[in-house]
């Protein structure tokens, strides 16, 4: 029908999750900001002429799972034997969807990922408080953090 889809990056604002329970920044309040929108169609139409006058029909804007350092989470979950998650691929997600079905495919059924040589970057571990040290009492009074807080 001669449609033409354009997904812009940048422009983000990472929601936390206190953020996101309150209700406010549900997607009926995600709004396109213009300026994206303008940079997109100046971008795009430097590489069609059939862009280089026209305003785009519809702009729309929306959330996409992203997580802080980037990139997507994918693996077992820690703390548990049988529960698994991929998640926050960002607007890749569409594109990774085949890659990483498989990838937790063979994790689930085999133990680990042969087709790709290594996962362990994408694993959910990297969030947890349980692969850190945590701070004692004796970083706060007389150790490294009492020292480095001067």
């Amino acid at each position: 029908n001669g449609d033409i889809y354009i997904c812009g990056c940048g422009g983000n604002t990472i929601l936390r999750s206190h953020e996101l329970v309150n209700g406010r920044n549900g997607p009926e309040n995600m709004l396109p900001q213009q300026e994206r929108v303008q940079a997109v169609m100046e971008s795009f139409a430097s590489m069609s002429s059939t862009m280089s006058r026209r305003q785009p029909d519809v702009a729309q804007a929306c959330m996409r799972p992203c997580t802080s350092d980037g990139l997507p989470i994918m693996g077992r979950i820690p703390g548990s034997q049988n529960a698994f998650i991929s998640t926050g691929h960002n607007c890749w997600g569409i594109l990774w969807g085949p890659i990483s079905g498989l990838a937790m495919a063979e994790l689930i059924l085999e133990g680990r990922c042969t087709f790709l040589r290594n996962i362990s970057a994408f694993s959910p571990e990297r969030f947890s408080w349980t692969k850190k040290k945590l701070p004692t009492m004796y970083d706060y009074v007389g150790g490294s953090l009492a020292e480095s807080n001067k």
